[in-house]
């Protein structure tokens, strides 16, 4: 009977599994995942219901027996698990959303590591894939719009090397540093702002660390921000090859304005030396230096046959090429990474180039059981032509050659033939940086790590440039001027530290302690030359010059630190950070030269409450606070000691070099015709403080759908590293001091929603918020810091470039923003004569100034504060769409609000000239024309800077694995950067310095890229 039963259970069995066998079939498929579509290594594909599953390879396939109506469920440690129907089909893709589980991310920060959900302070991520699809010579400007709180002002427009200006909540120093400290790989590169020195095709992660508690561990140099850059060391898997290229096409985003009509342009320059009183320049004579203009009707008949558009001559379509290939990969001891980078950047203007040749490589050595050596080196080789500044705003009725074929030059002294500068000026430069990281870490117990680590870089540059004789003013004055300047930098860089972590029950704890040193030396030379019997060889000749000046310069700075942070977890609830450095700065004077820099930060994890948990509605609710000190030493070394220098007069014909306590420290007033002179000694400057408050929340609900981080912040930055402004009796016009108090607070949203998500597909928009107020609260007094009361009671100093009849436009005044204008208020223009009429100020068609006088003059005691070149709030906007089969498509906007600009364009635009008053149309918004008038800094150049700009608009395809054989990735992509931007400013561009004064010479340009990328 047994025999029986088991004999039908083997034939029931196999029955059943012929029948399955029937049903059964093999679906194979890739999995990948995010927002860049990467195959997804080691996700797991389980039948619904069932424990029969695989995983995925290294390249995201798998493959896997299952029946016709299965359904798949798809997992995978930061992704939304899925489940997918077989209905039938044999191949099965998945693209895997990444989940709320991405707040337990690792960050990078300083000293070390963390994940994103433990974070006490304000720390913002930004991926790679997200800013180095568009080619630039400099990381620093594709962060713009990336992070909350981050302000990154490009207003170098087209400059093929990069450069910007960079900002963590708001400007905190007035004469000492305000960019954000960079740290690449843990080595402290210096301030943001021109990060040419990094290929962004090697970049891995950045990491923005913006409250006290996130940069206090960097002490002297974390008060304004630091930005975390970690660079690629090789993937754990087997051995890729990688290839990426970008060819990017410039053009002009907007309409070049110049005088397209010579004819209105001469009537109107006619019309403004008549209303001057004196005779218009074009009526066909010869004038006093030999120029000679064309009559109105030469050229309308034309009679005079010239009409040359300058513009063809100065500009051309820039390209930009960026191209990286490399190798990386790794076994179960040994990490390896090789990049080569090539980078060539052409500016809109010709001779305005910029090439880089870079060479990353990183080596990674488990050498013991416990013990793991990191090893980093780079080189880069820049060169660097500069087009001298050439204008496309010459006279149209100028032809370029004479008819013998040499420059054309309205007279003798005539330098602004933009063809002729172009070709004749030398101006260049090139140099080399090279960097090199060894990194030792040491289990020495299990919890018990000891890292140290030693770095080393060093810079060299050159330039160099040549003014020849006859075509240009300096050539003349000195029969050719030459010259060339090299200069070193090197620094050495020692770290070593103690971290310490266990957990026991309830409680998480972690220790670090340890400590810094670094040296960085500076050199530098130059040598010019006046006076060239034989200009052929340009500056290859200086020795020979009639006259040779050469200056040397060393410089030596020491920077000496101790650090600690202390971390602390209970229940996975409560969490507590206290963080602090000792650094000792070799720039101040015995007995001031250490500080001490501490931070504390708490934060409370809600959601792992379990009276919250039970809500089932939030995957995290966070709130941290934290509160610290962190310091400045941004200034220039030896500004506690006397300083020597030197200064050339002329007496009976003769120059002389005189020598003494004292040197030239810049340059003021109308045309730069004011020397400054500095080196008065100080030795009780010390360390200028910035405390920092920071309240956040971070949120996220709906399975990981909607996820925002806000964050409000106090910061009040105390003992101004300042140039304070002396009396004339001092010898001396100023002096560095201590003195004065800065206030910034704002807060900062950004929220990211994954707002469509199906089989097919995806749709996510970002958006980001930052709101930042910024006052001066203290510049001292008049008695002891040299500011000025005006009769309004606003006390300022002077800040920045003069425009205008030697007036500041820029002021620090207490009460207001930094770089707040200062002017006279006008409003509209003169239509009926005002007193007398005898000044020409007091005419119709003159600016109608507050404060003016019935003889012509201003009272200077009706100037005010004219505008605010900080924006009220900047935002953006990023949307991201794609397709299963590959497709996607992003959109990023960028807007600031509310800050104003001072227009130089408003005056001079061709296309604006037209509305000017005039008799017949007594308009009240434009002056008349008068070439002799004298202008002053008021409100009628003060404009609403804000704009919108599309910054980048990119659509892509990333073909699915498997697709071509061998090729494990493969994306190609074509953006436009910068193509449309919406302002009512005057200038070509409202994005403008961070002072506010406008100026930019031509529009935004915009740059079509195409690009590519393999890996074998």
């Amino acid at each position: 009977m047994i025999e029986k039963r088991l004999f039908m259970l083997l034939a029931s069995l196999l029955l059943y599994g012929a029948g399955l066998s029937a049903q059964e079939m093999t679906v194979r498929g890739v999995v990948t995942g995010g927002s860049d579509g990467q195959p997804v290594a080691g996700a797991s594909v389980v039948v619904k219901g069932s424990v029969r599953g695989t995983t995925t390879d290294v390249s995201g396939t798998y493959a896997l027996d299952v029946a016709a109506d299965d359904v798949l469920v798809v997992s995978f440690l930061g992704y939304k698990t899925q489940e997918v129907n077989v209905a039938g089909r044999t191949a099965v893709d998945v693209r895997l959303q990444e989940e709320a589980e991405l707040v337990d991310e690792v960050v990078v920060i300083g000293y070390g590591t963390m994940k994103k959900s433990d974070l006490t302070g304000s720390v913002a991520s930004v991926r790679a894939s997200d800013v180095t699809q568009v080619s630039s010579g400099s990381i620093d400007k594709l962060l713009q719009g990336r992070v909350a709180g981050l302000t990154v002002i490009d207003n170098s427009n087209d400059s093929p090397e990069g450069g910007v200006t960079v900002r963590v909540r708001g400007i905190s120093s007035i004469n000492g540093s305000n960019s954000p400290l960079v740290v690449v790989d843990g080595v402290p590169m210096g301030d943001a702002g021109n990060l040419k020195s990094v290929n962004p095709g090697i970049i891995e992660s950045i990491e923005v660390l913006k409250d006290a508690s996130a940069t206090a561990i960097y002490g002297s140099r974390g008060a304004n921000g630091v930005i975390m850059i970690t660079t690629k060391s090789g993937r754990k898997e087997h051995q890729n090859v990688w290839f990426s290229g970008k060819v990017g096409v410039g053009v002009f985003s907007d309409r070049l304005d110049y005088w397209r009509d010579p004819v209105t342009m001469a009537r109107l320059e006619n019309e403004s030396y008549e209303n001057g009183g004196a005779e218009g320049p074009y009526t066909g004579k010869i004038w006093a230096d030999g120029t000679y203009y064309p009559s109105v009707s030469e050229i309308e008949s034309g009679e005079w046959p010239y009409r040359t558009r300058w513009a063809d001559y100065v500009f051309r379509t820039s390209v930009t090429q960026d191209y990286n290939v490399g190798i990386e990969g790794s076994n179960a001891k040994n990490r390896y990474y090789v990049s080569l980078g090539y980078y060539d950047g052409e500016g809109m203007q010709h001779n305005d180039d910029y090439e880089k040749y870079t060479v990353d490589m990183s080596y990674d050595n488990q050498v013991a059981r416990n013990v793991k050596l990191k090893t980093k080196a780079g080189f880069v080789r820049g060169f660097r032509t500069y087009n001298n500044g050439t204008s496309y705003g010459c006279n149209p009725l100028w032809p370029v050659y004479n008819g013998d074929g040499s420059y054309f030059k309205s007279q003798p002294k005539d330098y602004s033939n933009p063809v002729m500068i172009n070709n004749e000026v030398k101006k260049e430069s090139d140099d080399m940086s090279g960097y090199a990281l060894v990194k030792a870490d040491w289990s020495i117990l299990p919890g018990l790590t000891l890292s140290v680590s030693g770095n080393a870089r060093a810079e060299q540059s050159r330039s160099a440039f040549f003014n020849p004789p006859l075509y240009t003013q300096a050539g003349d004055n000195y029969n050719g001027e030459g010259g060339n300047s090299e200069s070193t930098y090197v620094n050495l860089t020692a770290d070593g530290y103690l971290t310490y972590d266990r957990t026991f029950g309830d409680h998480a704890f972690s220790a670090m302690v340890g400590g810094s040193y670094e040296n960085s030396v500076s050199r530098g030379s130059s040598i010019t030359g006046r006076g060239f019997s034989n200009a052929a060889l340009e500056d290859e000749v200086v020795s020979g010059a009639d006259k040779v000046i050469t200056t040397t310069s060393r410089s030596q700075e020491m920077l000496a630190s101790g650090f600690t942070r202390l971390n602390y977890t209970y229940k996975n609830r409560y969490l507590f950070t206290f963080t602090a450095r000792a650094d000792g700065a070799s720039k101040f004077a015995e007995g001031h030269r250490w500080g001490f820099f501490p931070s504390g930060a708490v934060s409370w994890k809600m959601e792992e409450e379990p009276w919250i948990r039970s809500l089932g509605f939030f995957d995290q609710l966070k709130l941290r606070a934290s509160y610290g000190v962190s310091g400045n030493q941004g200034i220039s070394p030896y500004q506690t000691f006397e300083r020597f220098g030197y200064d050339y007069y002329w007496c009976n014909g003769e120059e002389y070099t005189v020598y003494g306590i004292g040197y030239q420290d810049g340059r003021e007033g109308l045309g730069d015709r004011f020397v400054t002179y500095a080196g008065m000694a100080n030795h009780e400057l010390t360390w200028e403080k910035t405390a920092q408050l920071d309240i956040g929340l971070d949120l996220s609900i709906l399975k990981g759908r909607l996820n925002i981080t806000f964050d409000y912040y106090y910061k009040r930055t105390t003992d101004l590293l300042r140039k304070q402004y002396l009396s004339p009796s001092t010898g001396f016009d100023t002096v560095w001091v201590n003195d004065g108090e800065i206030r910034n607070k704002g807060f900062e949203v950004a929220v990211t929603g994954h707002i469509v998500s199906t089989k097919d597909w995806n749709f996510s928009a970002t958006g980001i918020f930052s709101l930042n107020r910024n006052k001066v609260v203290s510049i001292g007094t008049a008695e002891n810091s040299g500011c000025t009361v005006d009769a309004n009671g606003i006390c300022y100093t002077q800040y920045g470039g003069s425009v205008y009849n030697d007036a500041f436009l820029n002021v620090l005044a207490i009460g207001y923003p930094v770089n707040s204008f200062y002017g006279y208020m006008v409003n509209g223009i003169i239509q009926t004569p005002q007193g007398d009429g005898s000044s020409p100020n007091t005419r119709p068609g003159e600016f109608n100034y507050a404060g003016l006088n019935a003889d012509g003059t201003l009272d200077p005691d009706r100037r005010v504060i004219i505008g605010d070149p900080n924006p009220k709030f900047t935002s953006s906007l990023n949307l991201s769409l794609s397709h299963r089969i590959g497709l996607d498509l992003s959109v990023m906007m960028y807007a600031v609000y509310g800050n104003d600009i001072f227009s130089y364009r408003k005056l001079t635009s061709p296309a604006l000239m037209s509305g000017r008053w005039t008799p017949e149309r007594p308009t009240n918004e434009r002056p008349s024309l008068r070439y002799n008038r004298q202008y002053h800094a008021s409100s009628w150049s003060v404009e609403d800077g804000s704009f919108l700009r599309i910054s980048n608009i990119m659509l892509g395809y990333t073909l699915p694995e498997n697709k071509i054989r061998g090729i494990k990735h493969l994306r190609v992509f074509v953006s436009a950067s910068n193509p449309f931007t919406f302002s009512k400013v005057s200038e070509y561009d409202p994005e403008v310095g961070e002072n506010g004064i406008g100026g930019v010479a031509y529009p935004k340009v915009c740059v079509i890229t195409a690009g590519a990328e393999f890996k074998f």
